[in-house]
């Protein structure tokens, strides 16, 4: 298994990533806060696959932090602190919380109790290792 040190910075990247998508939609929003970009240009942007880029609308909405707002290539930001408000989010915390704990790695009661959030959040959060592992 990877290091702590190691699963962090993945956990970092990977809330960098969806951050991104959040800071391009929410920079092409019109008046009414609508954001209307296709993911293909998106994906251009950030010069990844447009099916990177669904994945991440797809993730986004999960979230909550995203909502389709009609037709075709419009959506409305919601939620733009995913470090708060995220799995991915809560897992950068918890990584940082088992750096600075480690006798709690295989504790995850202790683990939602320090970080005031559900079991099933941590488990969630937890989750989220299978796309830092590989």
């Amino acid at each position: 298994m990877a290091s702590i040190d190691k699963q962090k910075e993945n956990a970092q990247c990977l809330l960098d990533a969806y951050i991104s998508v959040i800071n391009i939609l929410s920079s092409c929003k019109d008046t009414v806060g609508v954001s209307r970009i296709s993911q293909t240009e998106i994906a251009k942007m950030l010069g990844i696959s447009q099916t990177a880029v669904a994945k991440r609308f797809k993730n986004l909405t999960k979230f909550g932090a995203i909502s389709k707002a009609g037709p075709r290539n419009a959506y409305i930001v919601l939620k733009t602190d995913l470090l708060n408000h995220s799995p991915i989010g809560l897992l950068y915390k918890l990584m940082t919380l088992l750096k600075e704990q480690p006798d709690i790695v295989n504790d995850y009661y202790k683990q939602a109790e320090q970080l005031n959030v559900s079991y099933k959040e941590v488990q969630v959060a937890r989750g989220y290792l299978t796309f830092l592992i590989t």
